[in-house]
């Protein structure tokens, strides 16, 4: 076991995400680097059956609408089966939103979205939404507030979930990336401005990310 090796998270893991990787003998810290407010917003006039969700930030605006009978375009495993245990319907599902798009424009160019996002969204799926001129309503729903923490020991690993929460570990601690890790290849992209020695999760979920961190470790 790599009892020494050190590995820090990005995100708050729950219990069973810490003990998954306590179990294999690292040991651990784990911090929120982006902390996540709802934003007020008016939700007049939204009718629209599809909606389009690219976070689970976005979950809980989206369970105090009470809406039903609608077709969700989601990203990421995790996102969807949330919306499944609170009996929405998913109807496409991707890794990232890029591939969503796509899978919109192919298949879904007639219909009319609402997308409900963060105040920091990323800009590839509404910038292919409306380069092929297809309907939709945007909501911002959270924002997303970077933790500039600074950390004095050197982790063998580093944890990270998205982009901006890439970039605002980077700006606190421009010498801690040894081995990145991440839970997909958008923010993999963002990582690989500081290091090359990046590992992608093969599912974009929490736990994914976990096991490939692990095996990277306890093969390095």
């Amino acid at each position: 076991m790599n009892i020494n090796k050190r590995i820090l998270s990005t995100k708050k893991l729950t219990t069973a995400q810490s003990e998954l990787l306590l179990a294999t003998g690292l040991s651990m810290v784990h911090f929120d680097v982006l902390e996540i407010k709802k934003i007020d917003y008016d939700a007049t006039g939204l009718h629209c059956e599809h909606i389009i969700v690219t976070s689970s930030n976005a979950l809980e605006a989206i369970s105090s609408l009470q809406i039903s009978d609608h077709d969700f375009y989601v990203v990421g495993e995790k996102t969807a089966s949330h919306l499944i245990e609170k009996g929405y319907f998913i109807k496409e599902q991707a890794e990232n939103a890029a591939q969503l798009a796509q899978i919109i424009i192919e298949k879904y160019s007639h219909l009319k979205f609402v997308y409900f996002c963060g105040a920091h969204r990323r800009d590839e799926l509404p910038q292919a939404l409306l380069s092929t001129q297809i309907s939709f309503i945007e909501v911002k729903v959270y924002d997303s507030i970077a933790v500039e923490k600074s950390f004095d020991c050197i982790f063998d690993a580093v944890m990270f979930f998205s982009p901006r929460g890439v970039h605002a570990f980077a700006k606190a601690n421009p010498q801690n990336f040894r081995l990145a890790i991440c839970i997909g290849e958008t923010t993999a992209a963002a990582a690989r401005i500081y290091t090359q020695n990046v590992k992608v999760a093969h599912k974009t979920t929490v736990e994914n990310t976990i096991v490939t961190a692990v095996k990277a470790l306890q093969n390095d």
